[in-house]
């Protein structure tokens, strides 16, 4: 009995580099998994998504800023831009990113639904009072404006969620900061 005790004491320096390289394998098999699965969370072509959410919050901003009308959101390079979030969010596979790209695409159809025709030529003298009828259909103008811009700041909170949390994959998987 003591020389099978004596020999393991005597032996185990031997079996610690075994067992330290199946622990550091095991280790960076977990990491990669890990890792693999933020990179699916984060999805492709992240900076596509992060150029496309700018662009959004700049013509939200414009449309707090001053209320747009319909002919504004049919411009050639506003005309895709819920479609544009909605394709980046459908190659996402993190549920909290997907529901904010969502939400903003929302937003953005909510906004265009929300706004005013394009407003007709009006030949009035300066002098000339304006008419009742023209007054309701400027309190309702502003009033859709309002409305707007109501959306359009729910948006940016949106926006903002989004960019949080596109931050938050890429520093978990990237180490970006």
């Amino acid at each position: 009995m003591t020389l099978a005790a004596s020999s393991f004491w005597d032996d185990w320096p031997k079996f610690v580099p075994g067992w330290l390289a199946f622990v550091a394998t095991v280790g960076t098999w977990i990491y990669k998994a890990w890792t693999r699965r933020h990179k699916v969370a984060l999805g492709a072509a992240d900076d596509e998504l992060r150029e496309a959410l700018e662009a959004a919050r700049i013509r939200f901003e414009d449309i707090i800023a001053e209320g747009r009308r319909a002919d504004w959101f049919m411009d050639e390079e506003r005309r895709e831009t819920a479609r544009r979030i909605r394709d980046l969010a459908d190659r996402r596979k993190d549920e909290t990113l997907r529901a904010e790209l969502t939400k903003v695409a929302d937003a953005w159809d909510e906004a265009f639904a929300l706004a005013p025709g394009a407003a007709g030529p009006r030949v009035r003298w300066m002098d000339q009072p304006s008419t009742p009828q023209e007054r309701a259909e400027s309190a309702r103008v502003q009033e859709q404006f309002g409305k707007e811009a109501d959306v359009s700041r729910t948006a940016l909170e949106h926006i903002k969620a989004a960019l949080t949390r596109l931050n938050e994959l890429e520093r978990r998987t990237l180490g970006r900061s």
